[in-house]
């Protein structure tokens, strides 16, 4: 049986190849944990690690979602989030921007399905724009869709 520390670098080698891509700028950290296989559409607990600052952009996911803060704080609109602190989701539920704190963020994000832990679902000017993260075509969707945005003259 495995055991992890957030201090542990073994921890945060837990990113898929598929998703090492997301950890850049602000997002210095994934973990992902799925509870049976990927292919089943299984649940999926991911490790969010957040430098301080870092802003989420408002979205969501096509599941049920639980996180939980596990060390700094985490500012999601309506309250700050500490250490214990649990914020939960419906499906098709955007939220956010979430904005890390002066000492960086880090959460565990409990996903009902698999999918839902890499299909986004970006609210933008023009509406909800579903993007799966993992791939090159869906990483070209949000681009374009950001750039629609930036004319249209919407504000992050």
């Amino acid at each position: 049986m495995p055991f992890f520390s957030l201090d542990e670098q073994a921890l945060w080698d837990l990113c898929p190849d598929k998703m090492k891509h997301a950890v850049q700028g602000g997002v210095t950290g994934l973990a992902y944990f799925t509870m049976g296989k990927d292919a089943d559409d299984a649940p999926t607990v991911v490790g969010l690690r957040m430098a301080p600052g870092c802003v989420l952009p408002r979205h969501g996911h096509d599941c049920h979602r639980f996180e939980i803060v596990v060390q700094g704080t985490l500012d999601v609109g309506e309250r700050v989030l500490g250490v214990g602190d649990v914020m939960v989701t419906e499906p098709n539920v955007v939220y956010g921007p979430h904005i890390a704190g002066p000492e960086g963020c880090i959460t565990y994000e409990v996903f009902s399905n698999h999918r839902g832990s890499h299909v986004v679902l970006f609210d933008l000017a023009q509406g909800l724009v579903e993007c799966d993260v993992t791939t090159e075509d869906g990483l070209a969707k949000l681009q374009q869709a950001m750039e629609e945005d930036a004319r249209l003259g919407a504000q992050p």
